[in-house]
């Protein structure tokens, strides 16, 4: 009885991973509006039946995606923050943090071309050109800077550079990169060395002069006081 159970766990699972695999690529294609259920059950080799015992509708699916899509942004960024910071602790002193932060976000862009199915859609879809489904990427988009800003107060704890505010820095960080992986998608000529060589230098070069910027008015008002 147990073993008719797991066996049936197994197959409802492997028809859903199925289906979900034939729904990225028809939503990549397609886009959410140009996509059916015939086309994404014609691409599992499954039956609509098979389709409805896993999911109520095409929304579902799609938020499904969605999903997976978000925790695979997330984690491919906080895997490439712990690398930086376990490489920023390990470090010789012929590497500087710019390098580091070189390396960094050429793991994200070089991640990111093997998960080709959920970028061309967050870029299909994600921007703006559905209104329904909005709500979502704006959710999946400050769940984003939320985990880079976590990231830029490591390195900060890490000894990247002195304290200042992270949200800022962290926002405009994800919007290049973001814009960096849509435009590479479109246009395979682009140079991901050069982007990711471009975006360190801001974000480097950025820390550095608000961490300034944090320091001054500190002193500022410490003056002030006396």
């Amino acid at each position: 009885m147990l073993q008719q159970r797991t066996k049936r766990e197994q197959n409802k699972a492997e028809t859903r991973a199925r289906l979900m695999a034939a729904a990225r690529r028809e939503f990549a294609r397609k886009g959410y509006a140009g996509t059916s259920l015939r086309n994404i059950t014609s691409q599992a080799g499954l039956t609509t039946g098979a389709f409805y015992n896993n999911f109520k509708d095409k929304k579902e699916i799609y938020l499904a995606i969605l999903d997976e899509l978000s925790s695979t942004l997330r984690n491919i960024l906080e895997e490439a923050i712990q690398e930086f910071v376990n490489a920023h602790h390990s470090k010789n002193k012929q590497t500087s943090t710019l390098d580091l932060l070189r390396v960094f976000l050429k793991g994200i862009f070089k991640e990111s071309t093997h998960e080709q199915y959920l970028f061309e859609i967050l870029g299909r879809d994600g921007l703006g050109s559905n209104s329904e489904f909005w709500p979502y990427y704006l959710q999946i988009t400050q769940g984003f800077i939320e985990t880079m800003q976590r990231g830029l107060k490591k390195f900060i704890e890490a000894g990247f550079s002195p304290p200042y505010e992270t949200k800022g820095l962290a926002q405009l960080s994800v919007m290049l990169i973001f814009s960096v992986i849509f435009y590479t998608f479109h246009d395979r000529s682009n140079d991901l060395e050069e982007y990711a060589d471009t975006i360190a230098a801001m974000i480097h070069g950025g820390a550095k002069q608000l961490a300034a910027w944090r320091s001054d008015t500190v002193n500022a008002g410490n003056k002030s006081d006396i």
